[in-house]
């Protein structure tokens, strides 16, 4: 395969990779090569989401946040049931 060096590369275009390499969890040379195919007509772009469509919010979590994630719910889960609530009931002032 051939490498290819690209200079100066526009901040905005440079930002965009950027946000779209930590949207989909790809490296750099990853997101570059697919948009140049993109571009190029090689593989298909991606369709543009729907107005109101979800899915656009779908994403995952790396290896340490799932982690810190799980650690959090276990520690929730092994609150006795009778823990100090830091609400205070309706009605009623803190302090009282």
């Amino acid at each position: 395969m051939a490498d290819f060096l690209l200079r100066d590369i526009d901040e905005r275009v440079a930002e965009r990779i950027k946000e779209m390499a930590r949207q989909k969890g790809w490296p750099l040379n990853d997101v570059i090569l697919h948009l140049l195919k993109q571009a190029l007509g090689i593989v298909e772009p991606e369709p543009a989401p729907e107005p109101g469509d979800i899915a656009r919010l779908t994403g995952s979590w790396n290896d340490d946040e799932s982690r810190a994630f799980a650690e959090a719910m276990a520690a929730l889960n092994n609150l006795p049931d009778d823990a100090p609530a830091y609400m205070p009931p309706p009605g009623k002032k803190s302090g009282d």
